[in-house]
């Protein structure tokens, strides 16, 4: 009866260490984390921005430059921070959009009358479309598999 007693406690004492982290993985699986890519023409290297949560994502997103489309996509969430991952896109053509979820922003730099397009998997047009407007514009992401930023 003893020997089942110690051996009871060793287990005991062997699986509390294993529940202490696995609850700490659990915290950390509660962030959004994504990692959105795009592919296309000319794709430069994204820039981040990151900002307290809840602060409406514009006042800390950085401006676009003339002639570009930029576009900006969740890339990390958690329960004090959002980061996101920006492109800023000088190149017409089609852009294949991975692992873009959730709402995100575009802000259209262009001149004249160059539209910005979302398309859904058939490459169909999405609405709305985004016509030259230097602000960043809420969108959803969701449906949208491809982009053409003119």
């Amino acid at each position: 009866m003893r020997l089942r007693t110690m051996i009871g406690l060793v287990l005991a004492a062997l699986l509390i260490p294993l529940t202490a982290p696995a609850s700490q993985a659990e915290t950390r699986a509660a962030a959004f984390d994504p990692n959105p890519t795009i592919s296309g023409p000319g794709v430069p290297a994204p820039h981040y921005a990151q900002g307290a949560r809840g602060v409406y994502a514009p006042n800390y997103l950085p401006g676009c430059p003339y002639q570009r489309v930029c576009v900006a996509v969740l890339d990390y969430q958690d329960d004090r921070i959002n980061t996101w991952k920006i492109w800023d896109l000088y190149q017409c053509g089609k852009y294949s959009l991975n692992d873009w979820r959730s709402r995100g922003w575009i802000r259209n730099n262009q001149s004249g009358s160059a539209v910005a397009v979302r398309m859904n998997s058939a490459s169909t047009p999405l609405t709305p479309s985004h016509p030259v407007a230097n602000q960043w514009r809420d969108v959803d992401w969701e449906p949208a598999w491809y982009f053409k930023p003119c």
